[in-house]
């Protein structure tokens, strides 16, 4: 058995107290799982007041395929739900049981029953790993149920009782899968029984995933199955697996039937390996400096070689680590799973941390065997006395595992399909997974129509044998394509759009921001010298007035500092800030940053340095020293700076009339949460909720709201103060208080739709209620916006394409696709620029409001060519989108990439945090759009 720890581990900070407004909602999140049910059949929502009529009719394939009761089955539709209750035989201090040993269990059962009166019963079940098997056909019980003992050997070691285990099954329900069918034909007596329903749709998709399961990998609970057929290598020591995606396989659609989701998927995997070869590759997924991805901050003198790393810089080997780099490392790998081929098994284990000290530092005490005395011995003499293995890198640190047992690095072996963690993603790795994962739409369609084939569910027994058929076909819709609307600019000058999109030549920007005065611009690109940036600044300069950017100072002041490392940027960005507080007497508007490249790590510092370090947030912009280099599509490039710093000055770039919909005492909302990532360590970065509303009746200048909350809970836990805040500023900015309230939230999951309604809507009536006026009571429409999902719309015609293949802007669907009785649509109003369009699925779940299906689509529609960065529709109505990018954003202000992953047991803890930490710095750029 390899060594435990014994050297002194780094220290864990305390865990946080947890507040009264956090344990309240921990009860709310338990009451959320028991309405789950409610959740996925949307009991309680606002249901569909008819169905759209505007705009161009269009027909499309959607990747469904239906799923129906064969008549030629007897009894088709009823399945039998037993309760499964698996014990050792001999017990043991845990009976934790890890899901790939039940299942072993389970195939071991059904082997050794083949023969048994009840065999049927075994062939026809699926089981989901845990405590529940569905079959079609009854199991042989009597009042104890049906009992049997198995048989599971261990690896290496002989069958006895250690290695059996007792199986006890009992009825618990009888199912009729009929009740889906019912549901989706709009059957509102289904509405009553919705446990009934969520139990078939249950039982369908575990019999769907159980042939998937075998064949390929199955990664997290979201139905994404891989193999490393055709992986192709990126960057960093990693590869992109291909496979596919089966959505909750029974998913209820409003076209009398349920339907199988298929799409195509594509995940970032570590190059499976001895981790000692990958390491030189692995050294390349850092944020500039080895290791650490996009939250890193650099090594040592923030250089890609690492400091004085040696073989970092390319080099095949290395010899040890700074302590940097194997916290970096321990992030990245935190998680992984790998192999130990020196003790002869196949088993796998799972990395907690990286050791501090290198391997020939650790040492432990060697209890004596067979009457020898215990001695002290390091790591590296253990593995040559105990396995005769000679370390040959004693100075790399060790994999910490299990119960805190260590491994040399060099006789680890990655196991395939480790999913590279995003967030640990360099910007070279996520642009050539996109390149790869951007399917245009015939391509995709094709891939999905492959996969379909090689499932061949009519081909799968058991299937069958549930008396399930599976449509071979795409499921076909009748959608709309909405009208563009006008866009408008100052003077009143109307743009049409084409295929989404139009054109900045000749308008100027409809409002004027604050007159840019105290500014200042850093460069960090060595070629971009005092000359060059001041030839750029002009250019700059005469591209904003031309668009009506207010600007009072033509000159601003430039640095071009000598040191450009990370570990200068702080100094050079302060120095600039003292210059123009000093000159101009007021806080800096905004500072212009030319980066050196594509420099994630340095974008995100530059960030956090503006918001959290200084003594007043300010805005910032960062530029592409290349892009300021080249001659060509400078135009265009000022064009799209120009409308982010006429935002980030407060001013408005353009507008759509929609006076019809929002009226002067509307105000818009949009909100999103964002989640820290995993961590090991037994803490948990909090969360950062993120509220976006309009000033006053016009909803083009929008003010904005963020708290920090316990870490992964999706309810906004104080949005009535958030609310109430933004009532009071459009009171303040309108003269009165809003009495409409358009809530447009994003990121929440399709199971907690109805939780998540419940109780913001509640803390939204809060909020007014605190006016203390009784008649105070906006009427609240509230919309999720829901961008995670695997719905893709396919043209059946190239008349209804745009250039790219995809259909055009402004697509949408609501029938046979969309939920039965809730009121919910299918909206791709952008332009598909690269791969396959993705469109937003808007479900409507409070509306006292009135709207009607044509007149929320035209709404959202016309919202999305609102955006105010860009000269084209955007695939989401922009408050929501703002929400999004501000929480982003707020995460290079919150979290900090000190963190190390440390081994813990039992649920992670928040730390502890300041509620309105962020909300305290970004009151100094409260009146200007400082994210975009």
């Amino acid at each position: 058995m390899p060594p435990k720890r014994t050297e002194v581990s780094e220290s864990t900070p305390p865990a946080s107290d947890l507040k009264p407004a956090v344990a309240s909602l921990t009860s709310q999140m338990d009451a959320m799982s028991m309405t789950a049910k409610d959740d996925f059949i949307l009991k309680g929502a606002h249901p569909r007041p008819d169905y759209g009529k505007a705009g161009q009719p269009v027909k499309a394939e959607a990747n469904l395929y239906q799923v129906r009761l064969s008549s030629k089955v007897p009894g088709a539709g009823t399945v039998f739900h037993y309760d499964l209750n698996i014990a050792r035989v001999v017990k043991t201090p845990s009976d934790k049981m890890p899901k790939n040993l039940t299942e072993k269990i389970w195939a071991a059962a059904c082997h050794q029953e083949a023969g048994a009166p009840d065999k049927l019963a075994f062939e026809t079940s699926a089981f989901d790993l845990g405590k529940n098997v569905y079959t079609v056909h009854q199991f042989k019980a009597d009042s104890n149920g049906r009992q049997l003992v198995v048989g599971v050997p261990e690896e290496g070691r002989e069958l006895d009782d250690r290695s059996r285990f007792k199986l006890t099954l009992k009825l618990a329900n009888t199912i009729d899968l009929q009740s889906i069918m019912d549901f989706c034909s709009k059957n509102e007596q289904t509405l009553q029984i919705a446990n009934t329903v969520l139990t078939a749709i249950q039982a369908g998709n575990i019999l769907f995933r159980d042939d998937p399961c075998k064949k390929f990998h199955p990664m997290g609970a979201r139905g994404k199955f891989f193999t490393m057929d055709g992986a192709v290598p990126i960057s960093g020591g990693a590869v992109v697996a291909m496979g596919f995606y089966q959505q909750v396989s029974f998913r209820p659609t409003s076209s009398n039937a349920p339907a199988i989701q298929l799409n195509s998927a594509f995940t970032a995997m570590f190059k499976p390996g001895n981790l000692l070869d990958l390491l030189p590759q692995l050294a390349g997924m850092g944020g500039g400096g080895g290791f650490g991805g996009r939250g890193g901050r650099g090594g040592p003198r923030g250089g890609r070689g690492g400091g004085q790393m040696g073989g970092f810089g390319g080099h095949a080997t290395i010899d040890q680590l700074n302590n940097f780099q194997i916290r970096s490392l321990s992030k990245l790998l935190w998680g992984a799973k790998f192999t130990l081929p020196y003790k002869k098994t196949s088993r796998f284990f799972t990395i907690k941390q990286i050791s501090q000290a290198a391997a020939a530092d650790i040492r432990f005490v060697m209890q004596g065997r067979d009457g020898a005395p215990s001695k002290d011995i390091s790591i590296v003499n253990y593995f040559k006395e105990q396995f005769n293995i000679t370390i040959r890198k004693p100075r790399l640190p060790c994999v910490v595992y299990g119960k805190n047992f260590m491994v040399p690095i060099e006789l680890v072996h990655l196991a395939e399909f480790n999913a590279v963690p995003f967030a640990q993603l360099t910007g070279d790795q996520a642009a050539e997974m996109i390149k790869i994962a951007a399917q245009r739409p015939p391509d995709r369609s094709a891939a999905i129509k492959t996969w379909r084939a090689r499932l061949n569910y009519q081909g799968i027994t058991k299937i069958r044998q549930w008396g399930i058929e599976v449509a071979p076909n795409m499921m076909q819709v009748e959608g709309r394509v909405l009208h563009p609307p006008r866009v408008m600019y100052k003077g009143n000058k109307e743009l049409g759009a084409i295929e989404g999109g139009w054109n900045l030549k000749g308008v100027s920007f409809t409002r004027p921001g604050t007159p840019l005065k105290a500014w200042g611009v850093v460069s960090l690109h060595k070629r971009v010298d005092v000359q060059v940036t001041s030839n750029f600044i002009n250019y700059l300069v005469r591209s904003l007035k031309q668009y009506g950017v207010n600007v009072a100072n033509p000159t601003p002041d430039i640095m071009c500092p000598a040191q450009t490392g990370s570990q200068h940027l702080h100094n050079n960005i302060r120095l600039m800030c003292q210059t123009l507080a000093t000159k101009h007497k007021i806080a800096p508007q905004l500072i212009i940053v030319i980066l050196g490249g594509k420099d994630t790590a340095t974008y995100q510092q530059i960030k956090n340095i503006a918001g959290m370090q200084l003594k007043m947030m300010f805005p910032t912009q960062c530029l592409l020293g290349q892009k300021i280099l080249q001659d060509r599509s400078l135009d265009q490039y000022c064009g799209n700076v120009a409308m982010k710093i006429q935002a980030k000055l407060g001013g408005v770039t353009h507008e759509v009339p929609m006076t019809e919909v929002l009226t002067k005492t509307t105000i818009m909302i949009g909100a999103d949460v964002t989640h820290p990532p995993p961590a090991g360590g037994g803490l948990l970065q909090p969360s950062i909720a993120v509220t976006v509303a309009g000033t006053d009746g016009e909803n083009v200048r929008f003010s904005v709201c963020a708290r920090l909350q316990e870490g992964r809970v999706e309810i906004i836990s104080d949005l009535a103060n958030m609310v109430r805040e933004h009532i009071e500023r459009f009171q303040k900015k309108a003269g009165i208080k809003p009495d409409r309230i358009l809530f447009f939230r994003d990121g929440v999951s399709e199971g907690q739709y109805m939780a998540v309604t419940k109780m913001e809507v509640e803390a939204v009536k809060k909020a007014a209620a605190s006016f203390g006026d009784p008649k105070y009571r906006p009427k609240i429409t509230f919309v999720v916006c829901a961008k995670r999902h695997n719905m893709r719309f396919f043209s059946m015609s190239q008349k209804d394409q745009d250039r790219t293949g995809n259909l055009k802007a402004g697509f949408v669907v609501d029938q046979r696709v969309t939920h039965p009785f809730a009121f919910d649509f299918y909206l791709q109003a952008h332009a598909g620029l690269q791969g396959t369009a993705r469109p937003t699925h808007y479900i409507v779940l409070i509306d006292e409001n009135g709207f009607n299906a044509d007149k929320m689509q035209n709404l959202c529609n016309r919202l999305c060519y609102t955006y105010a960065r860009a000269t084209r529709a955007v695939s989401i109505v922009p408050v929501a989108y703002y929400a999004d990018i501000i929480a982003n954003q707020c995460r290079f202000l919150a979290y900090t990439d000190d963190s190390q992953e440390g081994s813990h047991s039992g649920p992670p803890k928040t730390r502890n945090y300041d509620p309105l930490a962020v909300a305290k710095r970004i009151q100094a750029v409260a009146d200007v759009a400082w994210y975009m």
